[in-house]
């Protein structure tokens, strides 16, 4: 977004702090919105983790949500208004909103995810991109989104679990339990609720207390691993197939859109949940 950029600090949905033992904590702040991801958000979340990475006072950066929830997802309010009448003017806005949601891959500096209670759709897929994710035992994490006609964002998913996982999540779009994410390799760590804030400081100290340039090279080394695996190319063949899908999508999604702007959020939700009732 136009006017966002590392050096903001007038933040609308973010809130950026750093503590004393150089960890800097994100804190996606649209509790209302249950921290869905809007333009504005996506923008300013990028924009703070590059000002944490350029700063020389950070050696660990956590991402967490303030509210009920880490994150519901996209924003579909907004989503469902956006002008997809020129195939190349959608192209062009989806490629840059995928570099801005993929900094927790690029910045050089370790990135942990501290998730309460969910992380759907892009919460989810956020998740994936961090170098660590920590999340409480009654989190629900998932595509569910692709039940309504959205698309997976990103695709990170197939370079964190293995085919026969990877094709169940995406043509389901089933939510997991925070056990069954970890018995796939999707988190590192679940803890209770209460313990998640303890959790989460005591493994970003001890991540921002190892020797910063030690750090760096070895994300940059492991990242490097799977890019070498055909990562890179992989996502962007999957962002350009997207990119057409999203400027123009399938008749569940045209139809999701409408009712969203008709009757509400909520009512759209329902509508399209009833057929999946009792399947899950």
């Amino acid at each position: 977004m136009q006017g966002i950029t590392p050096e903001t600090t007038d933040y609308k949905h973010l809130v950026y702090e750093v503590d004393s033992e150089h960890v800097c904590w994100l804190t996606l702040n649209r509790p209302e919105k249950l921290n869905a991801m809007n333009l504005r958000l996506i923008a300013e979340l990028q924009a703070g983790l590059l000002r944490a990475d350029r700063d020389d006072n950070v050696n660990v950066i956590v991402i967490r949500g303030n509210g009920r929830g880490f994150c519901a997802g996209h924003d579909l309010d907004e989503d469902a208004a956006e002008d997809r009448t020129s195939i190349y003017e959608y192209r062009a806005h989806y490629i840059h909103q995928f570099e801005e949601f993929t900094t927790p891959w690029t910045v050089t500096k370790p990135v942990i995810a501290s998730i309460h209670k969910f992380a759907i759709g892009k919460g989810f897929e956020l998740s994936l991109f961090c170098d660590v994710s920590i999340v409480t035992s009654d989190t629900r994490m998932g595509y569910n989104e692709v039940r309504y006609g959205v698309s997976g964002h990103c695709m990170f998913l197939p370079w964190v679990v293995n085919m026969k996982t990877a094709k169940d999540l995406l043509l389901t779009g089933r939510e997991l339990t925070a056990a069954q994410a970890k018995e796939m390799g999707l988190v590192t760590e679940v803890v209770e609720p209460d313990q998640l804030a303890e959790a989460t400081r005591r493994k970003a100290t001890l991540m921002a207390r190892l020797p910063r340039e030690m750090q760096r090279m070895h994300k940059m080394y492991l990242n490097r691993v799977y890019e070498m695996q055909g990562l890179r190319t992989a996502t962007d063949y999957y962002l350009e197939q997207v990119a057409i899908m999203g400027a123009q999508p399938v008749p569940e999604y045209a139809e999701f859109s409408r009712m969203t702007a008709e009757n509400g959020l909520r009512a759209a939700l329902d509508h399209a949940n009833a057929r999946y009732e009792g399947l899950d």
